[in-house]
């Protein structure tokens, strides 16, 4: 990863396998990173796996030139050429989701293992999950193990967290870590309905 790249903006893409096609999907995402290495203002293209039959897109620009560029590549001009045969009910207006990058942090590492986790702000506090966010990236830079760590702001009330691990051991460090009991000791105060559930593991199938 080069740390010199500034990260600003980018693409959220959750999509299910429709019955029979889960292997298709991964193997469709997991081709996907040839065509996406080919593009140098990509920063960071994530491809992952929730569960069985539901997938995953993340990745990241430094200008809306970048993004722009990506949305009209090769690798969304395949995914919008296979998805009424792959997925079920995809819909690329709703589904592909521009993002704001709030804060990132990188470390060298071959990243198997990740964790997706959806925030929604209770009314009024915004501006006090950006912060808590901002200082989940401080935070972070002191666990060795995790490789990869990303705020993002989805809409004014929706946000996330995406990170990345080598192995099943360094995720369930972090979630003993002090980021993830910040997390579940603010989420009363700042977020609606949050619930450990709310974590969700993810495998990494591909990634630049």
């Amino acid at each position: 990863m080069d740390n010199t790249k500034k990260e600003t903006i980018g693409l959220l893409v959750i999509m299910k396998a429709k019955l029979g096609k889960e292997q298709a999907v991964k193997n469709f995402l997991q081709g996907g990173l040839v065509l996406v290495d080919q593009e140098p203002e990509t920063v960071s293209w994530f491809a992952f796996q929730i569960d069985e039959r539901t997938f995953g897109i993340y990745d990241t620009f430094e200008v809306e030139a970048g993004r722009q560029a990506h949305l009209k590549g090769e690798v969304a001009k395949a995914l919008l050429a296979n998805a009424n045969d792959l997925l079920e009910d995809f819909n690329a207006e709703s589904d592909i989701k521009k993002i704001k990058v709030l804060a990132a942090n990188h470390k060298v590492g071959i990243q198997n293992k990740g964790l997706l986790v959806m925030l929604e702000a209770k009314e009024g506090k915004s501006t006090a999950v950006k912060d808590f966010l901002h200082a989940g990236k401080q935070l972070v830079s002191h666990e060795p193990k995790t490789l990869s760590w990303y705020a993002l702001e989805i809409d004014d009330t929706t946000y996330a967290i995406f990170d990345t691990f080598e192995g099943d051991e360094d995720r369930d460090a972090h979630l003993n870590g002090k980021v993830a009991s910040a997390l579940m000791e603010n989420a009363p105060v700042l977020l609606e309905g949050f619930e450990a559930s709310a974590i969700q593991k993810i495998d990494i199938v591909a990634s630049k």
